[in-house]
Parts: structure tokens; C-alpha cells; sequence
């Protein structure tokens, strides 16, 4: 072979390999910043008493061949209440009132709710809580991409934790202009994935109530402990 085309074939290959290298040193750097960016947001609900968002859910369960898209609003106050109030399917309800976790679905079976102690299930429903507090101790973070969500730019980072949970991993969707959570994926360990978007952030409301984190059960309706 001439020597030029040797001379062009070398530099081509340490071109790829700058490249290459490059690309490894920007991956390195994010999944080094991932941490930071999530403790960020972590930092910024730290000192919020409450807050609300209206949220678009999308779940997903494979084992039902089952796909569909709900909505409504939720809440938190600190430091262990929780609920999703759902407008479509209207009634449905997830309420974690500080000592149990009330899940009821009036669109599938208006005459039953499962009642779990709060512990044993909160996590995988308050992900503000679940995610954001003390991230670092609990998940393994790396950092995916750069990403649009409901107009808003954010960061992707993907959350495997370190011990074991009733899910096999998360994503979650950070502001890059702010440091607020825009949308989380969570995928269980049956292959279901359930996306939450939120909308319209609002933190610390002032008309919020303890009756949003009260849940009393219908008349008639069976209440079936977990």
C-alpha cells in the first residue's frame, strides 16, 4: 500500500478513536453530574411543605395486554401524606392519609378498596419522597440524555436501586431550567410501566386541605386489607 494512503488510513483511524474518546469522557462527566443534577432537585423540595401538580399518567401492563391513559391532580404535604385525585377516570383515587395507603378504582370495581399499611407501599406512589430524598444512598444514577417534556427541557437519568424494591428501576425527568421533576417512569418487576408527566407545579398551595389526604370509604363498598 503507498504510503500516502497508509499516512490518510492512520489519521482517519486517530480521528475515530478522538472521537470515541471524547464521546467516553462526555458520558463519564454526565453519569458523574447525574448525582448532582438529582440532588439539585432534591435540594429544591427540601424545604416545601407541600405541593400540588395536575398529571397525566400512561400505564402500561403487558400481562393484561392492557394500555391506557389517565388524569388528574395530586398532592403532597410533609412528611408522609400523599394523594392522586383523578379526573379521567373520574373517582378513582390514591390516598396515603399518614397511616395507610387507600387505593381505590370506582371505574373498574366500585365496590371494593384495598387498604395497605402505609409502609408497605408508599414508595412506589410518592416519588417525590421515593426519589429525591437522600438519592444518592439509595439508587445507582445514571444520566441518559437531554430531553423535551411537556415543552419543558430535561434531564433523563435512570435510577436502579441499590437494594431491593417492589420495582426493578426509574426514570425520572429534571428541568433543566429549574430544578423540578417533570415526569417519572417507574417499571415494575411484571414488566408493567407506569409514566407520570406533571403539569402546572405548584408549591406550598394555599388553599390546600387536610380533606385532599382523607379518605373515607362509600357506604356499601368492601374494604379489603393488605
Amino acid at each position: 500500500m503507498p504510503h500516502g494512503r497508509l499516512g490518510v488510513g492512520f489519521a482517519v483511524l486517530l480521528g475515530a478513536l478522538a472521537v470515541q474518546g471524547a464521546a467516553a469522557q462526555d458520558a463519564a462527566v454526565s453519569e458523574a453530574d447525574a448525582l448532582a443534577i438529582i440532588e439539585s432537585a432534591a435540594s429544591r423540595y427540601s424545604g416545601v411543605e407541600a405541593l400540588c401538580a395536575d398529571f397525566t399518567q400512561h400505564l402500561l401492563v403487558p400481562l393484561l395486554g392492557d394500555e391506557h391513559t389517565s388524569m388528574g391532580r395530586l398532592c403532597q404535604s410533609q412528611p408522609n401524606r400523599f394523594a392522586m385525585r383523578f379526573t379521567d377516570p373520574e373517582g378513582d383515587r390514591v390516598i396515603i392519609d399518614g397511616s395507610f395507603v387507600w387505593l381505590y378504582y370506582p371505574s373498574l370495581d366500585p365496590k371494593q378498596v384495598l387498604k395497605l399499611p402505609m409502609a408497605q407501599n408508599q414508595g412506589g406512589y410518592d416519588f417525590h419522597k421515593e426519589f429525591l430524598e437522600n438519592p444518592g444512598q439509595k439508587y445507582h444514577v445514571t444520566y441518559q440524555a437531554e430531553e423535551e417534556v411537556a415543552g419543558r427541557r430535561t434531564h433523563r437519568l435512570r435510577l436502579v436501586p441499590l437494594q431491593a424494591k417492589s420495582y426493578l428501576a426509574a426514570v425520572v425527568w429534571i428541568d433543566v431550567d429549574a430544578p423540578l421533576l417533570r415526569q417519572v417512569r417507574v417499571e415494575e418487576e411484571n414488566g408493567s410501566v407506569r409514566t407520570v408527566t406533571l403539569h402546572s407545579v405548584e408549591m406550598d398551595p394555599p388553599d390546600l386541605t387536610d380533606e385532599w389526604f382523607t379518605f373515607t370509604p362509600p357506604e356499601g363498598v368492601f374494604v379489603i386489607p393488605g
